[in-house]
């Protein structure tokens, strides 16, 4: 726990020196480059962290025994069998293996945020807090898709569906949860209005009914594996859907009042934070969607920064029964934006400290798989 808080304080600090005073491009790369190569050491060096550290440790020890025998492997898609092939002939261990697969989830998530988001620190936090880091502890094959699905974005932008679907289906030979992004290409086009949020509301309440039932019917020809388990009867906590809903109200509050223009990629963004938060409300009944959720988190990290450099920008002016209410001073967009950031910041420290607490991804407590003088007495401090 205390390792954890350590690494957010020294993000903290490197936002303090290169973002908060008269930010620049080159500045936000500088604290990109060395944020995230913090968090490289910290996926690199940690020993059995992630509840599926283990599995894919054995995994990498048999695939690498058998050769190219046998291009299955468990559940494993064939395209990670195949990437998990061809490491066994480069690398001599598993550590190497999990450090090669943490450089594969780092770097284009570094680059996501580098290149897309309004405000690398503020992402930056939040790719953390909303355990998207941690979820690369964890589900490795997983995280490979994530990170295509950063890279597609780039083609959702520019409404290149061809590029964008073959994307998404070559991730899929990793993890096929992934193939979930096809339709939402076309969802995500929608106008996010609030007659149009009363509709999702609906959907949100519909789909959170009669999830069992549509889950139960998948699972029948599906990942039959997961049928009436845990991951279908059971929940994860409601603590973990307060952000997207807070930051998705938000938008369409500030869509409706003017503040937020509804540009393409605004309105991709507002529409993908949509998707997580029923998502993330459904996974208070059924963890397995969960999985699911990933997809869409990334996204939510890149409209928070849109939302706080828009209150910036022009504040609020909105009517309420034939009345103005006008806070467009500087000092009061100022305000605005930095109350909202605060609260969000906020309740993402709830979810990450909640989640730790719960051990979420097996993320507690770190270790290291360094072995030295006097690495037995550092082990233990990070363990606390």
């Amino acid at each position: 726990m205390l390792f954890y808080t350590l690494n957010h304080l020294l993000l903290w600090l490197w936002a303090w020196l290169f973002c908060f005073k008269k930010p620049s491009k080159t500045k936000n790369i500088v604290f990109v480059c060395i944020a995230f190569t913090q968090l490289l050491l910290v996926m690199v060096l940690r020993n059995q962290i992630g509840y599926d550290y283990n599995m894919y440790a054995v995994g990498f020890q048999q695939i690498s025994a058998e050769g190219f025998s046998s291009l299955t492997y468990k559940d494993w898609e064939i395209g990670f069998v195949l990437l998990t092939k061809v490491l066994g002939l480069i690398l001599p261990s598993y550590i190497w293996y999990i450090g090669f697969l943490s450089f594969l989830a780092i770097i284009p998530a570094a680059v996501f945020i580098a290149r897309n988001s309004e405000t690398p620190w503020i992402s930056t936090i939040l790719y953390i807090n909303l355990f998207i880091f941690f979820m690369e502890f964890n589900f490795l094959r997983q995280m490979i898709a994530v990170s295509f699905v950063m890279l597609a974005w780039l083609f959702i932008k520019k409404n290149k569906f061809i590029a964008f679907a073959v994307t998404i289906l070559f991730a899929s030979l990793f993890h096929q949860t992934v193939l979930v992004m096809l339709p939402v290409y076309f969802l995500i086009k929608m106008q996010p209005k609030l007659k149009e949020l009363i509709v999702y509301g609906y959907l949100i309440l519909w789909f959170y009914m009669a999830s069992e039932g549509f889950i139960n019917i998948l699972t029948t020809f599906y990942h039959e594996e997961y049928s009436n388990t845990v991951f279908i009867k059971e929940g994860l906590s409601f603590v973990y859907a307060i952000v997207p809903l807070a930051v998705t109200a938000a938008a369409f509050l500030l869509v409706k009042w003017g503040t937020l223009n509804v540009t393409n990629e605004n309105k991709y963004l507002i529409n993908l934070s949509l998707i997580c938060t029923i998502l993330m409300v459904t996974m208070s009944k059924h963890s397995i969607i969960e999985r699911l959720s990933y997809y869409f988190v990334i996204f939510l990290i890149l409209l928070v920064p849109v939302i706080y450099r828009s209150l910036c920008a022009k504040g609020i002016q909105a009517s309420f029964g034939g009345k103005t209410m006008e806070l467009t001073s500087d000092k009061q967009k100022k305000i605005l934006a930095v109350g909202f950031l605060t609260v969000i910041l906020i309740l993402s420290y709830f979810h990450f400290y909640y989640g730790l607490f719960e051990n979420a991804h097996g993320a507690v407590p770190y270790d290291i798989w360094l072995r030295f003088d006097g690495s037995k007495e550092i082990r233990q401090f990070l363990s606390l």
